[in-house]
Protein backbone atom coordinates (compact mmCIF):
# COMPACT_ATOMS: atom_id res chain seq x y z
CA UNK A 1 0.00 0.00 0.00
CA UNK A 2 0.90 3.52 -0.56
CA UNK A 3 1.90 4.21 3.27
CA UNK A 4 2.30 8.25 2.48
CA UNK A 5 -1.39 8.33 2.01
CA UNK A 6 -4.39 9.94 4.30
CA UNK A 7 -6.36 7.64 6.28
CA UNK A 8 -9.42 8.49 4.05
CA UNK A 9 -13.31 8.87 4.89
CA UNK A 10 -16.49 9.62 2.65
CA UNK A 11 -19.62 10.61 4.74
CA UNK A 12 -22.50 9.31 3.12
CA UNK A 13 -25.74 11.25 4.39
CA UNK A 14 -29.41 11.67 2.84
CA UNK A 15 -30.24 15.54 2.68
CA UNK A 16 -33.42 17.06 2.44
CA UNK A 17 -33.37 19.88 -0.07
CA UNK A 18 -32.94 23.15 1.76
CA UNK A 19 -32.96 22.10 5.15
CA UNK A 20 -29.65 23.53 5.42
CA UNK A 21 -29.29 23.15 9.41
CA UNK A 22 -30.51 19.61 9.54
CA UNK A 23 -27.99 18.61 7.00
CA UNK A 24 -25.36 20.33 8.35
CA UNK A 25 -25.89 18.43 11.68
CA UNK A 26 -25.77 15.10 9.72
CA UNK A 27 -22.76 16.05 8.17
CA UNK A 28 -21.15 16.87 11.35
CA UNK A 29 -22.13 13.74 13.03
CA UNK A 30 -20.61 11.60 9.95
CA UNK A 31 -17.60 13.97 10.18
CA UNK A 32 -17.59 12.57 13.76
CA UNK A 33 -17.57 9.42 13.27
CA UNK A 34 -15.27 9.18 10.83
CA UNK A 35 -12.36 11.00 13.14
CA UNK A 36 -12.69 8.90 15.68
CA UNK A 37 -12.36 5.65 13.38
CA UNK A 38 -8.72 7.50 12.40
CA UNK A 39 -9.89 9.81 9.71
CA UNK A 40 -7.24 12.35 8.45
CA UNK A 41 -9.28 13.48 5.00
CA UNK A 42 -13.03 13.19 5.09
CA UNK A 43 -15.01 13.88 2.14
CA UNK A 44 -18.61 14.74 1.85
CA UNK A 45 -20.67 14.77 -0.87
CA UNK A 46 -21.27 17.88 -3.37
CA UNK A 47 -23.55 20.43 -2.59
CA UNK A 48 -23.86 18.62 0.72
CA UNK A 49 -25.14 21.33 2.68
CA UNK A 50 -28.41 22.23 0.31
CA UNK A 51 -29.14 18.99 -1.31
CA UNK A 52 -29.33 17.76 -4.46
CA UNK A 53 -31.00 19.37 -6.85
CA UNK A 54 -31.86 23.06 -5.34
CA UNK A 55 -32.99 24.16 -8.80
CA UNK A 56 -34.90 27.42 -7.70
CA UNK A 57 -33.76 27.72 -4.46
CA UNK A 58 -31.04 29.31 -5.45
CA UNK A 59 -32.74 32.01 -5.80
CA UNK A 60 -33.59 32.57 -2.85
CA UNK A 61 -31.03 34.84 -0.11
CA UNK A 62 -32.24 33.48 2.63
CA UNK A 63 -31.71 30.19 2.00
CA UNK A 64 -28.00 30.81 0.29
CA UNK A 65 -27.30 32.63 3.95
CA UNK A 66 -28.11 30.06 5.61
CA UNK A 67 -25.83 27.43 3.55
CA UNK A 68 -22.86 30.41 4.13
CA UNK A 69 -23.19 29.86 8.27
CA UNK A 70 -23.56 26.50 7.99
CA UNK A 71 -20.28 26.62 5.66
CA UNK A 72 -18.79 28.22 8.67
CA UNK A 73 -20.17 25.37 11.36
CA UNK A 74 -18.04 23.05 9.14
CA UNK A 75 -15.29 24.81 8.96
CA UNK A 76 -14.98 25.86 12.57
CA UNK A 77 -15.12 22.30 13.21
CA UNK A 78 -12.08 21.52 11.54
CA UNK A 79 -10.34 23.85 14.70
CA UNK A 80 -9.98 20.61 16.64
CA UNK A 81 -7.64 17.64 17.93
CA UNK A 82 -6.93 15.39 16.45
CA UNK A 83 -6.44 17.41 12.84
CA UNK A 84 -7.89 16.55 10.25
CA UNK A 85 -8.76 18.12 6.95
CA UNK A 86 -12.60 17.98 5.75
CA UNK A 87 -13.81 18.85 1.74
CA UNK A 88 -17.28 20.37 1.48
CA UNK A 89 -19.04 21.01 -1.54
CA UNK A 90 -21.27 24.12 -1.12
CA UNK A 91 -22.12 27.19 -3.49
CA UNK A 92 -20.32 30.80 -3.46
CA UNK A 93 -20.89 33.87 -4.81
CA UNK A 94 -19.41 34.15 -8.52
CA UNK A 95 -16.08 36.56 -8.42
CA UNK A 96 -17.03 37.53 -12.42
CA UNK A 97 -18.99 40.53 -13.09
CA UNK A 98 -20.69 38.43 -15.43
CA UNK A 99 -22.54 35.28 -15.58
CA UNK A 100 -24.73 33.44 -13.58
CA UNK A 101 -24.85 34.44 -9.75
CA UNK A 102 -22.71 30.95 -8.13
CA UNK A 103 -20.18 28.49 -8.50
CA UNK A 104 -20.51 25.35 -7.64
CA UNK A 105 -17.20 24.35 -5.04
CA UNK A 106 -15.03 22.34 -3.35
CA UNK A 107 -13.91 24.04 -0.20
CA UNK A 108 -10.96 21.97 1.81
CA UNK A 109 -10.66 23.15 5.71
CA UNK A 110 -8.03 22.48 8.39
CA UNK A 111 -7.24 23.76 11.63
CA UNK A 112 -10.48 26.41 10.98
CA UNK A 113 -9.37 27.46 8.04
CA UNK A 114 -9.75 27.53 4.27
CA UNK A 115 -6.74 25.97 2.86
CA UNK A 116 -8.16 25.25 -0.51
CA UNK A 117 -11.17 25.63 -3.02
CA UNK A 118 -11.82 24.12 -6.59
CA UNK A 119 -14.69 25.80 -8.90
CA UNK A 120 -16.44 22.99 -10.63
CA UNK A 121 -15.06 23.45 -14.30
CA UNK A 122 -18.04 20.87 -16.25
CA UNK A 123 -21.51 22.37 -15.67
CA UNK A 124 -24.31 19.66 -16.81
CA UNK A 125 -26.90 20.90 -18.49
CA UNK A 126 -28.92 17.99 -19.75
CA UNK A 127 -31.64 15.45 -18.77
CA UNK A 128 -32.45 16.19 -15.33
CA UNK A 129 -29.47 18.77 -14.82
CA UNK A 130 -29.70 22.49 -15.77
CA UNK A 131 -26.94 24.09 -13.82
CA UNK A 132 -25.73 26.53 -16.30
CA UNK A 133 -28.81 28.24 -15.35
CA UNK A 134 -27.41 28.91 -11.79
CA UNK A 135 -23.63 28.24 -11.91
CA UNK A 136 -20.44 29.78 -13.41
CA UNK A 137 -18.26 27.16 -14.70
CA UNK A 138 -14.59 27.05 -13.45
CA UNK A 139 -11.23 26.77 -15.68
CA UNK A 140 -8.59 25.41 -13.72
CA UNK A 141 -7.93 22.46 -11.50
CA UNK A 142 -6.40 22.69 -7.54
CA UNK A 143 -5.12 20.34 -5.63
CA UNK A 144 -3.59 20.68 -1.81
CA UNK A 145 -1.63 19.01 0.66
CA UNK A 146 -2.72 16.59 3.00
CA UNK A 147 0.44 15.30 5.05
CA UNK A 148 3.08 14.89 1.93
CA UNK A 149 0.24 13.81 -0.24
CA UNK A 150 -0.91 15.97 -3.29
CA UNK A 151 -4.30 15.36 -3.46
CA UNK A 152 -6.53 16.38 -6.34
CA UNK A 153 -10.16 17.85 -6.47
CA UNK A 154 -13.22 17.50 -8.62
CA UNK A 155 -16.73 17.86 -8.64
CA UNK A 156 -18.94 14.93 -10.51
CA UNK A 157 -19.65 15.86 -13.49
CA UNK A 158 -15.77 16.78 -14.02
CA UNK A 159 -15.59 12.82 -14.16
CA UNK A 160 -17.90 12.56 -16.82
CA UNK A 161 -15.91 15.28 -19.47
CA UNK A 162 -16.76 12.23 -22.46
CA UNK A 163 -20.43 11.69 -21.79
CA UNK A 164 -22.59 11.78 -24.52
CA UNK A 165 -25.99 12.84 -24.82
CA UNK A 166 -27.77 12.66 -28.30
CA UNK A 167 -24.55 10.73 -29.49
CA UNK A 168 -22.58 14.07 -28.69
CA UNK A 169 -19.65 13.97 -26.33
CA UNK A 170 -21.01 17.08 -24.22
CA UNK A 171 -17.82 18.63 -22.81
CA UNK A 172 -14.26 19.79 -25.06
CA UNK A 173 -11.91 19.39 -21.60
CA UNK A 174 -11.24 16.91 -19.63
CA UNK A 175 -10.46 17.71 -16.15
CA UNK A 176 -9.21 14.46 -14.97
CA UNK A 177 -5.83 14.66 -17.38
CA UNK A 178 -5.03 17.74 -15.56
CA UNK A 179 -4.20 15.59 -12.16
CA UNK A 180 -1.43 13.22 -13.75
CA UNK A 181 1.40 12.91 -10.82
CA UNK A 182 -1.17 14.01 -7.32
CA UNK A 183 -0.83 11.21 -4.74
CA UNK A 184 -4.88 10.98 -4.97
CA UNK A 185 -7.82 12.07 -6.19
CA UNK A 186 -10.94 13.01 -4.54
CA UNK A 187 -14.98 13.43 -6.50
CA UNK A 188 -17.65 14.55 -4.71
CA UNK A 189 -21.04 13.71 -6.19
CA UNK A 190 -24.19 14.05 -6.47
CA UNK A 191 -25.00 11.37 -9.14
CA UNK A 192 -28.14 10.36 -9.48
CA UNK A 193 -29.04 6.50 -9.61
CA UNK A 194 -30.62 4.50 -12.50
CA UNK A 195 -30.52 0.18 -12.41
CA UNK A 196 -27.13 -0.78 -12.88
CA UNK A 197 -24.87 2.83 -11.97
CA UNK A 198 -23.33 1.58 -9.39
CA UNK A 199 -20.87 -0.80 -11.53
CA UNK A 200 -20.85 1.55 -14.37
CA UNK A 201 -19.54 4.64 -12.10
CA UNK A 202 -16.92 2.29 -10.64
CA UNK A 203 -15.80 1.19 -13.96
CA UNK A 204 -15.76 4.65 -14.83
CA UNK A 205 -13.66 5.77 -12.25
CA UNK A 206 -11.23 3.00 -12.02
CA UNK A 207 -10.42 4.07 -15.48
CA UNK A 208 -9.67 7.37 -14.12
CA UNK A 209 -7.55 5.56 -11.52
CA UNK A 210 -5.28 4.41 -14.28
CA UNK A 211 -5.12 7.46 -16.16
CA UNK A 212 -3.44 9.45 -13.18
CA UNK A 213 -1.67 6.31 -11.78
CA UNK A 214 -3.56 7.11 -8.16
CA UNK A 215 -6.09 6.28 -6.24
CA UNK A 216 -9.44 7.70 -6.55
CA UNK A 217 -11.86 8.69 -3.71
CA UNK A 218 -15.68 8.81 -5.13
CA UNK A 219 -18.52 10.27 -2.19
CA UNK A 220 -22.24 10.11 -3.36
CA UNK A 221 -25.08 11.97 -1.96
CA UNK A 222 -27.74 9.17 -0.59
CA UNK A 223 -31.99 9.71 -0.74
CA UNK A 224 -34.43 11.00 -2.63
CA UNK A 225 -35.38 14.22 -3.53
CA UNK A 226 -38.74 14.50 -5.64
CA UNK A 227 -37.94 12.29 -8.96
CA UNK A 228 -34.64 11.32 -8.06
CA UNK A 229 -32.79 8.81 -6.44
CA UNK A 230 -29.25 9.10 -5.03
CA UNK A 231 -27.97 5.34 -4.25
CA UNK A 232 -24.85 6.20 -2.19
CA UNK A 233 -23.03 3.82 -2.75
CA UNK A 234 -19.20 5.75 -2.03
CA UNK A 235 -16.08 3.53 -2.91
CA UNK A 236 -12.41 4.01 -3.12
CA UNK A 237 -9.92 2.30 -5.91
CA UNK A 238 -6.43 2.08 -5.88
CA UNK A 239 -4.59 3.17 -8.52
CA UNK A 240 -4.91 0.18 -10.15
CA UNK A 241 -8.41 0.19 -10.59
CA UNK A 242 -9.06 -2.47 -8.25
CA UNK A 243 -11.92 -1.45 -5.51
CA UNK A 244 -10.60 -0.63 -1.63
CA UNK A 245 -14.20 0.01 -0.21
CA UNK A 246 -17.32 0.59 -1.34
CA UNK A 247 -19.75 2.38 1.43
CA UNK A 248 -23.76 1.27 1.73
CA UNK A 249 -25.70 0.85 -1.27
CA UNK A 250 -29.10 2.57 -0.50
CA UNK A 251 -27.80 3.80 3.09
CA UNK A 252 -26.25 6.91 4.65
CA UNK A 253 -22.94 5.37 6.29
CA UNK A 254 -19.33 6.41 6.95
CA UNK A 255 -16.56 4.48 5.22
CA UNK A 256 -12.72 4.86 6.46
CA UNK A 257 -9.87 3.32 4.33
CA UNK A 258 -6.44 3.25 6.09
CA UNK A 259 -3.98 2.60 4.05
CA UNK A 260 -1.57 1.69 6.34
CA UNK A 261 -3.44 -1.25 7.75
CA UNK A 262 -5.45 -3.10 4.80
CA UNK A 263 -6.79 -5.32 7.36
CA UNK A 264 -8.61 -2.82 8.77
CA UNK A 265 -10.67 -1.45 5.77
CA UNK A 266 -13.84 -1.98 5.33
CA UNK A 267 -15.36 -5.38 4.00
CA UNK A 268 -16.11 -5.35 -0.19
CA UNK A 269 -19.42 -6.18 -0.98
CA UNK A 270 -20.53 -6.12 -4.51
CA UNK A 271 -23.22 -4.29 -5.92
CA UNK A 272 -26.72 -6.34 -5.81
CA UNK A 273 -28.50 -7.27 -8.86
CA UNK A 274 -30.62 -5.08 -10.86
CA UNK A 275 -34.13 -5.75 -9.65
CA UNK A 276 -33.07 -5.69 -5.84
CA UNK A 277 -31.20 -1.92 -6.59
CA UNK A 278 -34.72 -1.19 -7.74
CA UNK A 279 -36.62 -2.36 -5.22
CA UNK A 280 -34.11 -1.06 -2.57
CA UNK A 281 -34.21 2.39 -4.41
CA UNK A 282 -37.89 2.97 -5.07
CA UNK A 283 -38.13 2.23 -1.02
CA UNK A 284 -35.76 4.99 -0.55
CA UNK A 285 -37.78 7.18 -2.96
CA UNK A 286 -41.30 6.21 -1.22
CA UNK A 287 -39.59 6.76 1.98
CA UNK A 288 -37.68 10.15 1.42
CA UNK A 289 -40.90 11.44 -0.25
CA UNK A 290 -42.75 10.78 2.22
CA UNK A 291 -41.47 12.01 5.26
CA UNK A 292 -39.73 15.02 3.45
CA UNK A 293 -43.06 15.86 2.33
CA UNK A 294 -44.76 16.02 6.37
CA UNK A 295 -46.11 12.97 5.78
CA UNK A 296 -45.97 9.27 7.25
CA UNK A 297 -48.73 7.26 5.98
CA UNK A 298 -49.98 6.62 2.45
CA UNK A 299 -52.92 4.98 0.32
CA UNK A 300 -52.74 2.66 -2.11
CA UNK A 301 -55.76 1.93 -4.40
CA UNK A 302 -55.55 -1.69 -4.79
CA UNK A 303 -57.25 -3.37 -8.13
CA UNK A 304 -56.29 -7.15 -7.48
CA UNK A 305 -53.57 -6.49 -10.28
CA UNK A 306 -50.26 -6.49 -10.78
CA UNK A 307 -49.47 -2.60 -10.56
CA UNK A 308 -51.54 -1.87 -7.62
CA UNK A 309 -49.78 -5.03 -5.40
CA UNK A 310 -46.69 -3.81 -6.55
CA UNK A 311 -47.07 -0.59 -5.03
CA UNK A 312 -48.04 -1.69 -1.94
CA UNK A 313 -45.58 -4.23 -1.62
CA UNK A 314 -43.32 -1.41 -2.13
CA UNK A 315 -44.85 0.95 0.74
CA UNK A 316 -45.06 -1.92 2.93
CA UNK A 317 -41.77 -2.30 2.93
CA UNK A 318 -40.55 1.38 2.81
CA UNK A 319 -42.83 2.82 5.73
CA UNK A 320 -44.31 -0.60 7.55
CA UNK A 321 -47.55 -2.03 6.66
CA UNK A 322 -48.92 -0.48 9.39
CA UNK A 323 -48.45 3.06 7.53
CA UNK A 324 -50.16 1.62 4.17
CA UNK A 325 -53.94 2.01 3.46
CA UNK A 326 -54.86 -0.43 0.89
CA UNK A 327 -58.28 0.36 -0.37
CA UNK A 328 -60.71 -1.57 -2.87
CA UNK A 329 -63.10 0.59 -4.87
CA UNK A 330 -65.00 -1.83 -6.87
CA UNK A 331 -67.76 -0.70 -9.24
CA UNK A 332 -70.41 -2.85 -11.25
CA UNK A 333 -67.63 -4.11 -13.55
CA UNK A 334 -65.35 -5.64 -10.67
CA UNK A 335 -65.20 -9.01 -10.69
CA UNK A 336 -65.43 -10.85 -7.68
CA UNK A 337 -62.06 -12.60 -7.88
CA UNK A 338 -60.40 -9.14 -8.04
CA UNK A 339 -62.09 -8.10 -4.54
CA UNK A 340 -60.68 -11.31 -3.32
CA UNK A 341 -57.30 -10.62 -4.89
CA UNK A 342 -57.11 -7.20 -3.09
CA UNK A 343 -57.97 -8.22 -0.31
CA UNK A 344 -55.13 -11.01 -0.04
CA UNK A 345 -52.20 -8.78 -1.25
CA UNK A 346 -53.48 -7.02 1.84
CA UNK A 347 -53.81 -9.55 4.03
CA UNK A 348 -50.14 -11.33 2.69
CA UNK A 349 -48.48 -8.07 3.26
CA UNK A 350 -49.95 -6.65 6.84
CA UNK A 351 -51.65 -3.84 5.42
CA UNK A 352 -55.10 -2.10 6.71
CA UNK A 353 -57.47 -2.75 4.08
CA UNK A 354 -60.58 -1.26 3.03
CA UNK A 355 -63.51 -1.78 0.85
CA UNK A 356 -66.27 0.93 -0.69
CA UNK A 357 -68.50 0.48 -3.53
CA UNK A 358 -68.42 3.57 -5.83
CA UNK A 359 -71.54 2.45 -8.28
CA UNK A 360 -73.77 5.10 -6.67
CA UNK A 361 -71.21 7.71 -7.10
CA UNK A 362 -70.32 6.30 -10.42
CA UNK A 363 -74.71 6.49 -11.48
CA UNK A 364 -74.63 10.13 -10.07
CA UNK A 365 -71.45 11.13 -12.44
CA UNK A 366 -73.10 9.69 -15.42
CA UNK A 367 -76.45 11.68 -14.95
CA UNK A 368 -74.91 14.68 -14.45
CA UNK A 369 -72.59 14.35 -17.73
CA UNK A 370 -75.24 12.79 -19.32
CA UNK A 371 -77.48 16.14 -18.63
CA UNK A 372 -75.18 17.84 -20.20
CA UNK A 373 -74.01 16.03 -23.28
CA UNK A 374 -76.15 16.21 -27.17
CA UNK A 375 -75.40 12.45 -27.25
CA UNK A 376 -78.13 9.88 -26.79
CA UNK A 377 -75.96 7.52 -24.47
CA UNK A 378 -72.82 8.08 -22.78
CA UNK A 379 -69.86 7.07 -25.19
CA UNK A 380 -68.24 3.44 -23.75
CA UNK A 381 -65.17 5.62 -23.08
CA UNK A 382 -66.92 8.09 -20.88
CA UNK A 383 -68.65 5.50 -18.93
CA UNK A 384 -64.86 4.02 -18.11
CA UNK A 385 -62.88 6.97 -17.27
CA UNK A 386 -66.06 8.12 -14.89
CA UNK A 387 -64.98 5.00 -13.21
CA UNK A 388 -61.75 5.88 -12.76
CA UNK A 389 -62.22 9.40 -11.85
CA UNK A 390 -64.93 8.13 -8.89
CA UNK A 391 -62.00 6.19 -7.52
CA UNK A 392 -59.46 8.87 -7.62
CA UNK A 393 -62.11 11.41 -5.92
CA UNK A 394 -62.65 9.20 -3.21
CA UNK A 395 -59.09 8.02 -2.83
CA UNK A 396 -58.32 11.50 -2.61
CA UNK A 397 -61.06 12.33 -0.06
CA UNK A 398 -59.55 9.62 2.14
CA UNK A 399 -56.47 10.90 1.98
CA UNK A 400 -57.42 14.26 2.95
CA UNK A 401 -59.21 12.88 5.91
CA UNK A 402 -56.42 10.32 6.88
CA UNK A 403 -53.37 13.20 6.49
CA UNK A 404 -51.78 10.82 3.71
CA UNK A 405 -50.71 10.46 0.43
CA UNK A 406 -51.63 8.83 -2.50
CA UNK A 407 -49.19 6.46 -4.38
CA UNK A 408 -49.89 6.37 -8.16
CA UNK A 409 -49.65 2.55 -9.57
CA UNK A 410 -49.28 3.46 -12.90
CA UNK A 411 -46.14 1.96 -14.89
CA UNK A 412 -43.61 3.65 -17.38
CA UNK A 413 -45.44 1.27 -20.17
CA UNK A 414 -48.87 2.45 -19.54
CA UNK A 415 -47.99 6.17 -19.50
CA UNK A 416 -46.43 5.57 -22.68
CA UNK A 417 -49.56 4.66 -24.23
CA UNK A 418 -51.42 7.11 -22.36
CA UNK A 419 -52.67 4.08 -20.98
CA UNK A 420 -54.54 5.73 -17.85
CA UNK A 421 -57.19 8.08 -16.43
CA UNK A 422 -56.56 12.04 -15.55
CA UNK A 423 -57.80 12.49 -12.47
CA UNK A 424 -58.49 8.76 -12.00
CA UNK A 425 -56.13 5.85 -11.35
CA UNK A 426 -53.52 8.73 -11.93
CA UNK A 427 -54.23 10.80 -9.15
CA UNK A 428 -51.84 10.75 -6.49
CA UNK A 429 -48.56 12.38 -5.21
CA UNK A 430 -45.91 10.14 -6.58
CA UNK A 431 -46.02 7.52 -9.09
CA UNK A 432 -43.02 5.15 -7.58
CA UNK A 433 -43.77 2.56 -10.83
CA UNK A 434 -43.56 5.60 -13.03
CA UNK A 435 -40.16 4.74 -14.61
CA UNK A 436 -40.69 0.64 -14.76
CA UNK A 437 -41.32 -0.81 -17.69
CA UNK A 438 -44.61 -3.57 -17.52
CA UNK A 439 -41.93 -5.88 -17.83
CA UNK A 440 -40.15 -4.58 -14.59
CA UNK A 441 -43.26 -4.85 -12.17
CA UNK A 442 -43.01 -8.96 -12.86
CA UNK A 443 -39.60 -8.83 -12.06
CA UNK A 444 -39.90 -7.01 -8.74
CA UNK A 445 -43.48 -8.73 -8.25
CA UNK A 446 -41.09 -12.41 -8.26
CA UNK A 447 -38.87 -10.44 -5.44
CA UNK A 448 -41.26 -9.90 -3.21
CA UNK A 449 -42.19 -13.39 -3.18
CA UNK A 450 -38.99 -14.82 -3.43
CA UNK A 451 -38.24 -12.61 -1.06
CA UNK A 452 -40.89 -10.96 1.77
CA UNK A 453 -40.54 -7.74 3.49
CA UNK A 454 -40.68 -7.86 7.01
CA UNK A 455 -44.55 -8.99 8.21
CA UNK A 456 -45.55 -10.43 5.06
CA UNK A 457 -46.41 -13.86 4.52
CA UNK A 458 -44.62 -16.25 2.26
CA UNK A 459 -45.84 -15.23 -1.15
CA UNK A 460 -47.43 -11.95 -0.68
CA UNK A 461 -48.57 -11.03 -3.85
CA UNK A 462 -50.86 -14.62 -5.01
CA UNK A 463 -50.19 -16.38 -7.55
CA UNK A 464 -53.47 -15.41 -9.13
CA UNK A 465 -52.49 -11.66 -9.63
CA UNK A 466 -48.88 -12.74 -11.48
CA UNK A 467 -50.29 -15.31 -13.83
CA UNK A 468 -54.43 -13.43 -14.68
CA UNK A 469 -53.78 -10.95 -18.09
CA UNK A 470 -53.95 -7.32 -17.53
CA UNK A 471 -57.01 -5.08 -17.35
CA UNK A 472 -57.99 -1.79 -16.31
CA UNK A 473 -61.56 -3.40 -15.46
CA UNK A 474 -63.14 -0.67 -16.61
CA UNK A 475 -66.05 -2.69 -19.15
CA UNK A 476 -66.63 -6.39 -19.34
CA UNK A 477 -64.67 -8.92 -20.49
CA UNK A 478 -61.93 -5.92 -21.02
CA UNK A 479 -57.86 -6.64 -21.50
CA UNK A 480 -55.28 -4.21 -22.27
CA UNK A 481 -54.71 -5.96 -24.68
CA UNK A 482 -57.72 -5.22 -26.40
CA UNK A 483 -56.55 -1.41 -25.99
CA UNK A 484 -53.57 -1.35 -26.77
CA UNK A 485 -50.51 -3.29 -28.22
CA UNK A 486 -49.22 -6.35 -25.72
CA UNK A 487 -46.99 -5.19 -23.45
CA UNK A 488 -43.38 -6.92 -24.74
CA UNK A 489 -43.93 -4.60 -27.56
CA UNK A 490 -44.36 -1.44 -25.88
CA UNK A 491 -42.05 -2.52 -23.54
CA UNK A 492 -39.43 -2.88 -26.44
CA UNK A 493 -40.50 0.57 -27.89
CA UNK A 494 -39.97 2.36 -24.78
CA UNK A 495 -36.39 1.13 -23.78
CA UNK A 496 -35.31 2.24 -27.76
CA UNK A 497 -37.36 4.91 -28.92
CA UNK A 498 -37.57 6.12 -25.28
CA UNK A 499 -33.93 5.28 -23.64
CA UNK A 500 -31.81 4.99 -26.63
CA UNK A 501 -33.64 7.53 -28.66
CA UNK A 502 -33.68 4.69 -32.01
CA UNK A 503 -35.90 5.55 -34.96
CA UNK A 504 -38.53 3.70 -35.80
CA UNK A 505 -36.61 1.80 -38.80
CA UNK A 506 -33.92 0.63 -36.50
CA UNK A 507 -36.99 -0.47 -33.61
CA UNK A 508 -38.28 -2.74 -36.15
CA UNK A 509 -34.98 -3.97 -37.45
CA UNK A 510 -33.81 -5.01 -33.16
CA UNK A 511 -36.71 -6.02 -32.81
CA UNK A 512 -39.84 -8.79 -33.28
CA UNK A 513 -42.50 -6.07 -33.59
CA UNK A 514 -43.75 -5.25 -36.68
CA UNK A 515 -43.79 -1.62 -37.97
CA UNK A 516 -47.33 -1.12 -37.20
CA UNK A 517 -46.69 -1.93 -33.86
CA UNK A 518 -44.35 0.35 -33.60
CA UNK A 519 -45.65 3.43 -35.14
CA UNK A 520 -49.13 2.85 -33.21
CA UNK A 521 -47.00 3.21 -29.60
CA UNK A 522 -45.08 5.96 -30.98
CA UNK A 523 -48.06 7.92 -32.15
CA UNK A 524 -50.15 7.37 -28.75
CA UNK A 525 -46.56 8.03 -26.89
CA UNK A 526 -46.96 11.80 -28.46
CA UNK A 527 -50.41 12.07 -27.87
CA UNK A 528 -50.00 11.80 -24.51
CA UNK A 529 -47.83 14.38 -23.89
CA UNK A 530 -50.26 16.28 -21.99
CA UNK A 531 -51.35 13.70 -20.10
CA UNK A 532 -47.52 13.26 -18.79
CA UNK A 533 -47.81 16.61 -17.99
CA UNK A 534 -50.39 16.81 -15.48
CA UNK A 535 -49.33 13.32 -14.09
CA UNK A 536 -47.34 12.49 -10.47
CA UNK A 537 -43.55 11.99 -10.89
CA UNK A 538 -42.31 9.04 -11.12
CA UNK A 539 -39.00 7.82 -9.38
CA UNK A 540 -36.19 8.17 -11.45
CA UNK A 541 -34.43 4.57 -11.99
CA UNK A 542 -33.32 4.50 -15.73
CA UNK A 543 -31.26 6.61 -18.23
CA UNK A 544 -34.65 8.44 -19.32
CA UNK A 545 -37.81 8.71 -17.34
CA UNK A 546 -41.21 10.24 -18.31
CA UNK A 547 -39.54 13.45 -15.98
CA UNK A 548 -37.94 16.66 -14.84
CA UNK A 549 -35.63 15.38 -18.28
CA UNK A 550 -38.46 14.49 -20.84
CA UNK A 551 -39.10 17.98 -22.10
CA UNK A 552 -41.19 17.04 -25.07
CA UNK A 553 -43.43 19.67 -26.80
CA UNK A 554 -47.46 18.99 -25.79
CA UNK A 555 -48.98 20.75 -28.96
CA UNK A 556 -47.09 20.05 -31.88
CA UNK A 557 -46.65 17.61 -34.98
CA UNK A 558 -44.70 14.59 -34.95
CA UNK A 559 -44.82 12.98 -38.59
CA UNK A 560 -41.24 13.73 -39.33
CA UNK A 561 -40.80 10.74 -37.24
CA UNK A 562 -43.12 8.80 -39.18
CA UNK A 563 -41.77 9.72 -42.80
CA UNK A 564 -38.02 8.27 -42.60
Amino acid sequence: MNRHLPTVATVQHDPTVGAVVANRDSLLDGIETAVNRGAQLVVTPELGLLGYPPRDLLHRDATLAAERAAVDDLRAATDSEPAFTLVVGHTAPNPDDEGPPLVNVASVFRDGDRVARYQKRLLPTYDVFDEHRYFDPGGEPATVAVGDSEVGLTICEDAWYDHEVTGQRRHGANPIADYEGVDLLVNISASPFHAGKPGERETRFAGHATDVDAPVVFANQFGGNDDLLFDGASFVVDATGEPVARSPFGETGVTVVDWDDAASDPPVAEPRNKTAQLRRMLGVGIRDYVSKTGFDRVIVGLSGGIDSSVTAALAAEALGPEQVHGVMLPSRITAESSRTDAAGVADGLGIRFGEAGIGEVVTAFEGAVGELSDREELAGITRENLQARARGTVLMGLANDERALVLTPDNKSEAAVGYCTLYGDAVGAIAPLGDCTKRRVYELAHSFNADPPAGATETPIPTRVLEKAPTAELAEDQSDEDDIPPYDVIDAVVERYVGDKESIAEIVADTDATREQVETVIRRLTRSEFKREQTPPALRVTRKAFDSGWRYPIAASYDALFEE
